[in-house]
């Protein structure tokens, strides 16, 4: 690899690209220019954008290649768009020096230019484009940008052409920003005028999200597209957008999101409310239309008397839904009422899958979560594993708190995000074979918590890059490769699985549990063989 140029393997799957640049890092014979520019792509797709630009004027100063040079402007005209900055003689220089670029090195920065003009930006003469002369990961980038543009100079219709056609070909490749930001941004456009398709478009962008990224880093937009058509919809899932926001780091920029999504996180224990003046607003317009409470109840409560409101009597007052605006007593009660209907419909479902299927889907919606400390303890996940084959029991139990019951509609139907990443961890599961999968059960639920996320994590990123080819191949520990054999996962997958992770303390300590969960099984095959011989 002699240049920059060499990298464009790599770039083909943008950030998606992260296990492959983590593996060439560690190359000694890697030149300085191409270790500095995986560096900056990595802080931007991190979404350090500030810390991204400092670092390309460090490097700029002393960058002696040419195609270096170019590809590090045009990244940082694009990381300033990010951060609110518009550099017009960085666009007007690189417009300018088009011809004296390299055709691989000129494709990404005309990709960069457009996308560039479509913030705003009224150029007397717009950048030209010859589609038919492009790869198909920067074609993808290019209908994007293209559509981008389109929608700016409000010539819709044609926009919605160019998102399409950038997100069939990014899915083709699979470039994971691409797909996400075609979805994300066509919802955007379209929200005021098809608020429903706009919905249905921004669940597919959080679902793919959730199944490429592990952190959404520079696509957090996606959520905020979410957050906002549910909450102009009054959508009860709003709560579940809400809750993965919060659970997520949040970059700088969004920050006001999280802000607001705080307030749509449920408490889920919660069982009396203070009688605020906004409590005592809503009360008094809605306590008379149902007639469900007396008239001594509802004056104690108008007048201030009562000053503690059980959430049984807040219940009574909701004859219908909610909107997102109601006081947080009222709609955390609600939202409450909500997961108790789905949960009563959720065990005919799950009635009707195998017993071989309900154990797959209960384990990947665990694996799936960002936040399960209510199940997590280890003598409570084996309960309700071994009760799965029961599934009236299995609801019986599941019903006792809010959380469970959520699992288990979970199980079914998830939120996209959630969704996406039991999607991810599926294909590891699902290749494994019964008997297989049953002992790693049982000796996943025996670790500690924090190594079975890790164990989740590296499986979610094994069915992530199934599939996908970097042009290099990947070599990593020998626990890697016995672990695939012992669950019949194929390696290079794994190999890439293992070089998502950026710290080498975290890749051995995920040696150590790869290690485990294949030693398990050798000692069961050396009992069953120190029998035989006695």
């Amino acid at each position: 690899m002699k240049s920059i140029e060499g990298l464009k393997e790599t770039f083909k799957y943008g950030a998606f690209s992260l296990p492959a640049v983590n593996y060439m890092l560690l190359e000694e014979n890697l030149p300085k220019e191409c270790r500095e520019v995986l560096c900056i792509l990595k802080l931007a797709w991190k979404g350090n954008f500030k810390e991204a630009i400092q670092k390309t004027d460090k490097i700029l100063k002393s960058c002696k290649s040419e195609a270096a040079k170019y590809f590090l402007l045009a990244n940082k005209l694009a990381f300033l768009k990010y951060t609110g900055k518009v550099d017009m003689n960085l666009y007007r220089y690189l417009k300018r020096n088009l011809p004296k670029m390299s055709k691989s090195i000129r494709d990404t920065v005309i990709v960069t230019l457009i996308n560039f003009e479509a913030s705003g930006i009224k150029p007397l003469r717009k950048v030209r484009v010859w589609k038919n002369d492009y790869r198909k990961s920067t074609l993808s980038f290019l209908y994007l940008s293209l559509a981008r543009r389109e929608a700016d100079s409000g010539r819709l219709s044609e926009a919605v052409h160019d998102y399409i056609q950038a997100y069939k070909l990014s899915r083709e490749i699979p470039h994971p920003t691409c797909m996400v930001s075609s979805l994300n941004d066509l919802a955007w456009d379209i929200k005021e005028k098809h608020p429903k398709l706009a919905y249905d478009l921004s669940k597919g962008a959080v679902f793919w999200l959730g199944y490429y990224r592990e952190e959404p880093g520079n696509l957090f937009g996606a959520l905020d597209t979410l957050f906002v058509v549910e909450k102009d919809m009054d959508s009860p899932s709003i709560h579940s957008t809400a809750h993965i926001i919060v659970s997520l780091p949040v970059p700088e920029d969004y920050l006001s999101l999280l802000k607001k999504a705080k307030k749509f996180v449920l408490d889920y224990t919660r069982s009396t409310y203070p009688n605020t003046s906004q409590l005592r607003r809503y009360v008094e317009k809605v306590a008379w239309k149902g007639k469900t409470l007396s008239s001594k109840g509802i004056s104690d409560i108008l007048k201030g008397k009562t000053k503690m409101i059980r959430a049984d009597t807040i219940r009574k007052l909701l004859t219908s839904g909610v909107d997102t605006g109601a006081p947080f007593p009222v709609w955390n009660e609600w939202i409450k009422m909500e997961i108790e209907l789905k949960f009563k419909e959720s065990p005919e479902k799950l009635k009707e899958f195998p017993f071989h299927q309900r154990q797959i889907l209960f384990l990947t919606s665990y694996m799936a979560l960002l936040d399960r400390k209510f199940l997590s303890r280890k003598e409570r996940l084996k309960k309700v594993y071994t009760l799965l084959e029961d599934i009236e029991l299995f609801a019986d139990f599941m019903a006792k708190d809010h959380r469970t019951m959520e699992f288990v509609v979970s199980m079914v139907k998830a939120h996209p995000f959630i969704e996406g990443r039991k999607e991810a961890v599926k294909k590891a599961l699902g290749k494994m074979k019964r008997k297989r999968l049953e002992r790693f059960t049982l000796k996943y639920i025996e670790m500690k918590e924090s190594d079975r996320k890790l164990l989740d994590r590296f499986l979610r990123n094994y069915g992530r890059y199934d599939g996908v080819r970097f042009g290099i191949r990947l070599k990593g520990p020998e626990a890697v490769r016995g672990f695939a054999r012992k669950y019949s996962l194929k390696v290079q997958p794994l190999f890439a699985a293992f070089w998502c992770e950026e710290d080498g303390r975290v890749r051995r300590r995920l040696e150590r549990i790869l290690r485990h969960m294949v030693l398990y099984n050798l000692i069961e095959i050396a009992i069953l063989f120190v029998m035989v011989e006695k």
